[in-house]
This record gives C-alpha cells, sequence and structure tokens, in this order.
C-alpha cells in the first residue's frame, strides 16, 4: 500500500408475525464474502491519519446526504466490532486513493464512474441467478451508470430503488419464493400474514420473504425493516414525487454501494 501523508489534508406491518419455513443450518450461516472480509482487514492495517482522512471525508459529505454519518460512526468502532456491509463494501472501494498521487484530488463520489467500480459491479452482476431477464436488468444498470456521469441524478435515483426492489423481486420468482400471477405477485409459502389473495404489494413484504430465504438478506441496508436509515424512510416519497430534495449525488452514490453489496450477496446465495 502506497503510504500518503494524510496530515497534509485540511410501514404498519412491520412487526407482525411471518410464517417460519424450515431451514437447514448451512442454509442459515451467512456466506462468507471475500470482499467484506478483505475490506476489514484494510481497516485494521490502515494508519490512524488515514483512518481520520476517511471519516473526516464521510463527514463532509453527510451535509447533502446524511447515511455517509451512518457509514462514519460504523467505521469507527473499535476493532473487532461487526461492522455494516455497506461500510464494509464502500471501504472496498475507498482503496482506489492508493492509486492516486495527491489525495487531494481523490473524489470519493467519482468512483462510480471509473473502470474498477463498474467491473467489480459487472462480474457481482454475472453471478446472478435471476432468470430471462437478467440482460433486462444490465441494460437498466449500464444506463444509470449512465445517468450518474451525466450528472443526472433525478433520473438515477429511482432507477436505483427500481432495480434494488427488481432484482429482489427477481431472485425471489427464481427460488420459488413468489409466482407471477399476470401483474401480480403471490406469496407462495404465505409468509407474510394478512395479506388479500396472498398478493405481495411492498418492498418490505418481499423484504420479509427474503429473510426466509437467507437471514442475511436482512443484514443489507436496502432490505431492513425499519426507518433507521433516511435512504429507506424516504423510498417512498421519492418514488411518488413528494420528496424532492434527495436527487442528489450523495444519494446516488450510497444506493450503488447498496447495490453492489446486494448484488454481491445475492450471487451466493441458494435454495
Amino acid at each position: 500500500m502506497i503510504n500518503h501523508d494524510f496530515n497534509d489534508i485540511d410501514h404498519d406491518d412491520f412487526d407482525r408475525e411471518v410464517t417460519r419455513i424450515p431451514q437447514n443450518l448451512k442454509a442459515k450461516q451467512q456466506l462468507e464474502n471475500n470482499i467484506l472480509k478483505q475490506a476489514e482487514n484494510y481497516l485494521e492495517d490502515i494508519s490512524e491519519d488515514e483512518h481520520s482522512f476517511l471519516i473526516k471525508t464521510l463527514q463532509n459529505l453527510a451535509v447533502d446526504e446524511s447515511y455517509f454519518n451512518v457509514i462514519a460512526e460504523n467505521l469507527e468502532q473499535p476493532i473487532g466490532t461487526k461492522f455494516a456491509n455497506d461500510a464494509l463494501n464502500l471501504l472496498h472501494f475507498w482503496k482506489l486513493i492508493n492509486d492516486v498521487d495527491d489525495v487531494k484530488t481523490f473524489d470519493l463520489l467519482d468512483i462510480v464512474n471509473g473502470a474498477f467500480f463498474q467491473s467489480e459491479m459487472l462480474k457481482a452482476f454475472d453471478t446472478l441467478e435471476i432468470g430471462e431477464q437478467k440482460e433486462q436488468f444490465k441494460t437498466v444498470l449500464m444506463q444509470s451508470f449512465k445517468l450518474y456521469q451525466s450528472e443526472f441524478y433525478v433520473g438515477c435515483v429511482p432507477v436505483l430503488y427500481a432495480l434494488l426492489e427488481g432484482l429482489l423481486t427477481a431472485v425471489l420468482v427464481q427460488h420459488g419464493y413468489l409466482k407471477q400471477q399476470d401483474s401480480k405477485f403471490i406469496d407462495v409459502y404465505k409468509i407474510v400474514p394478512g395479506l388479500k389473495g396472498h398478493e405481495i404489494k411492498s418492498l418490505w413484504h418481499k423484504a420479509k420473504i427474503a429473510h426466509e430465504l437467507n437471514p442475511y438478506f436482512s443484514e443489507l441496508p436496502a432490505y431492513k425493516m425499519d426507518s433507521s436509515s433516511t435512504v429507506s424512510a424516504t423510498r417512498h416519497n421519492i418514488l411518488h414525487g413528494s420528496e424532492l430534495n434527495c436527487f442528489t449525488q450523495g444519494r446516488c452514490f450510497v444506493l450503488f454501494i447498496w447495490l453492489f453489496g446486494t448484488v454481491s450477496f445475492m450471487g451466493n446465495v441458494r435454495s
């Protein structure tokens, strides 16, 4: 690793019971993710100056997107603490700072436009088993990169939210947990209680079902069924046009990190 002198840098049904599907112990285990392990090792090895610079960078970005403070707080935990999925995935790309000659020129938000981020995303995407729609999803993903590069965040944000939900739907269909009937999706195992005709109508319903497929889905911030994250809590209002303050580069970046972590995990999921 190149050593830089960082000192020079001036829903109502969330709590209702669900049907539990018997699972074998192997299926319940979190699948090891080499990227997350490598990121955790990197966090243990970086200098105090680099760590301080990382936290300061995230706190500065939080002026426009408060979720960066959530990531910063997670990365400030003592070594040995359980680190969040998105914090470690962000760290995987933060390592690119070691490739620049002058850390003052490093723009964390710009890494989405780089070859490394996009190739890593596509490599993870290629491992997905989501049926015949895979190429269509890939086309949408590639266009989201173009929207981000063109600074069309008002288009990029809803596309990324759509990808996060659409890919989850595709995985649940592929593994037999959802069944499509015309334009509806049916909860095959009747996991979510109180639904007329067992028709799934929200991301949170899908997230509950995904937890039964593999508990690690609940570790992915995009599918956490609570309001602890503004990125999740404002999703409905953004997509329905009543929240217009979140079409920002910072929000897009967070969603790209979430998408990367989600796709990386989904590629390892097996029934």
